[in-house]
């Protein structure tokens, strides 16, 4: 195997976040590509979740927005393009997420959501991975 043939993904990112209630829930951390000196342009960007429960009760899901950026703050998110989310689930989830980067939308946002419920705590994290288009 060649150092061409492994791919080292570069950690842009980790964020973490607790749901107990039906609500949505913003991960502790938005990111924003064009003030990161890991991230370089053209890179594909994954997001893995990894959320950890002791209830097998409570339907939970988790999206991706982006957003414009106001002012060295996020703008007004919207819905992030991504590959297709999994449905809400309950007990132990992990998800991987590819992001279709938009222009002019440098943040990201991870959340997580419960249509309802109060049974469950899920405890969540995210890393936000870089890989270089080239690969």
């Amino acid at each position: 195997m060649t150092s061409r043939e492994l791919v080292t993904p570069r950690v842009l990112a980790t964020s973490t976040a607790s749901i107990a209630t039906a609500t949505t829930t913003n991960f502790s951390a938005d990111l924003n590509l064009a003030a990161s000196s890991v991230y370089k342009p053209g890179d594909r960007v994954f997001i893995v979740i990894r959320a950890t429960t002791a209830g097998t009760t409570d339907s939970t899901s988790f999206s991706v927005q982006d957003a414009p950026d106001n002012a060295g703050s996020i703008g007004t998110p919207a819905a992030a393009v991504t590959t297709t989310l999994p449905a809400a689930a309950t007990g132990n989830q992990t998800v991987v997420i590819g992001v279709q980067l938009q222009p002019g939308r440098p943040w990201l946002r991870v959340r997580t959501t419960r249509a309802s419920g109060t049974t469950d705590t899920l405890l969540c994290s995210a890393v936000i991975l870089a890989v270089p288009h080239s690969l």
